[in-house]
C-alpha cells in the first residue's frame, strides 16, 4: 500500500500545498482520495497517469476537496490519448449524487464519457472492492462528511478527511499502519469541526497508530511546533505531509 500526497493544504491558496488530495495504490488498484484544487495537475508530477485511476473517494463536498472532480471528468472526456473503457467508481458521502447531477446539468455534454461512472454513496458501512475492504464512518464536519479506512492483507490506511474530534475517528484509526489526519490549526486555535494537535493526541492515545501523516494545514499552522505538541503524548512515527512524497506500508 502506497499513499502519495497530491495536496496537503486547505481552501486558502498556498503555492507549496494544493488543496486536499492523495493517491492510494493497493495491489495495482489506484484510488484518488479527495480531489481539491490543484490535485489533478499534481498527478502526473507524482509519476502517475490520471487515466489509470480506478476509484475516486470523496470525504465531503467542500470545494477544497472536490473542486478538481469536474476537471478530472472533463480531462478524461477530451484528452485525445484517453481510450478509457473501464468504469470509474465514485465512493462519496450522502448527497454526492445530487451534486454530480447538478454538475452534469451545468456542463452538459462536455462531461460525457465513453465509460460508465458508478456512484456509491456511503455513511457508516463497508464493502469489499476485490481484495480491499473499504470502510467509511461519518465524521464531525458537515452533515454527511465521511472518513475512510482501507484494509488489505491486514495492512490498514485510514484517511480522516476534515473532522472534529469524535469516536468514529478513533474507530477508523484503530491499529492503523498509516493514519492521514487533518491538522488544520495549531494548538492555540480551537475549531469544533477541525482537528488540532491536542485533539490528535487524544485520538492517538486511544487508537495505537503506527505512522501518522498530518495534512490539511492552513497557512501558518507549521509556524508552531505541532509535532512537538503531539509527541508529548504519542511516541510513534509522525510527519507533515509533503506534496509529491509517497509513504509505503
Amino acid at each position: 500500500m502506497k499513499y502519495t500526497v497530491l495536496g496537503s493544504g486547505s481552501c486558502v491558496p498556498d503555492p507549496q500545498k494544493n488543496s486536499s488530495g492523495g493517491l492510494l495504490e493497493i495491489n495495482g488498484i489506484l484510488m484518488l482520495v479527495d480531489c481539491g484544487t490543484g490535485v489533478l495537475h499534481a498527478i502526473p508530477r507524482s509519476g502517475y497517469d490520471y487515466k489509470n485511476i480506478d476509484v475516486v473517494c470523496l470525504t465531503h463536498l467542500h470545494l477544497d476537496h472536490v473542486n478538481d472532480f469536474g476537471a478530472l471528468l472533463f480531462a478524461l472526456s477530451h484528452d485525445p490519448e484517453c481510450k478509457r473503457k473501464k468504469e470509474l467508481l465514485i465512493i462519496a458521502s450522502k448527497g454526492f449524487s445530487q451534486f454530480y447531477d447538478n454538475l452534469k446539468r451545468l456542463y452538459g455534454d462536455t462531461l460525457e464519457n465513453s465509460f460508465d461512472v458508478v456512484v456509491r454513496e456511503m455513511g457508516n458501512e463497508d464493502f469489499d472492492y476485490g481484495d480491499i475492504n473499504i470502510q467509511t464512518l461519518q465524521t464531525f464536519h458537515t452533515e454527511n462528511s465521511i472518513g475512510f479506512r482501507f484494509t488489505y492483507k491486514e495492512k490498514v490506511v485510514c484517511i480522516s478527511g476534515d473532522t472534529g474530534y469524535n469516536d468514529n475517528i478513533i474507530t477508523l484509526c484503530k491499529d492503523a499502519d498509516l493514519a492521514v489526519l487533518e491538522c488544520s490549526f495549531p494548538q492555540k486555535v480551537h475549531e469544533g469541526i477541525h482537528l488540532n494537535p491536542l485533539l490528535i493526541s487524544k485520538i492517538l492515545a486511544k487508537a495505537d497508530v503506527k505512522k501518522v501523516l498530518l495534512t490539511h494545514l492552513y497557512p501558518h499552522t507549521e509556524d508552531y511546533p505541532i509535532i512537538e505538541y503531539i509527541t508529548r503524548e504519542y511516541d510513534g512515527d509522525i510527519t507533515i505531509a509533503q506534496v509529491g512524497k509517497s509513504y509505503t506500508i
